[in-house]
């Protein structure tokens, strides 16, 4: 994928708004990132565009449980470029230490991604 394709698709998912009850898509950025440290887990999606908006529309479709597990949904951004493995689409769960959790290239079900969360000690402890 090209930077000039990248840095549209980035701007057209920063120019929507998200319908009521669904997750905000915002562009990644390491600032981002740094400040969702500890306050929620990222889902980073990338590649081809539409791969990436059916990924999205996959998870918006799970919107509820998703925001519950406080996932935000990133994609494209000015520092994507680090995270990117060249598939056409691919899928990270980032903790909310840091760490990516899983990294997937494809289409992720989401509730491949409650379930990971949902095993994870923290989300255990924040269920108690």
């Amino acid at each position: 994928m090209t930077r000039k394709t990248m840095t549209t698709l980035g701007a057209i998912v920063a120019a929507l708004p998200a319908a009521a009850g669904e997750l905000p898509v915002t562009p990644l950025t390491d600032a981002l990132l740094q400040d969702l440290r500890w306050q929620a887990r990222p889902v980073v999606i990338l590649g081809l565009p539409d791969r990436v908006r059916d990924q999205i529309a996959a998870f918006q479709a799970a919107s509820s449980a998703l925001a519950d597990r406080e996932v935000v949904l990133l994609t494209d951004g000015p520092d994507a470029a680090r995270l990117r493995d060249g598939s056409d689409l691919q899928v990270l769960l980032i903790g909310k230490d840091g760490g990516v959790k899983m990294s997937e290239a494809g289409m992720v079900d989401p509730d491949r991604i409650i379930g990971l969360i949902d095993a994870m000690p923290m989300r255990r402890r924040e269920t108690r």
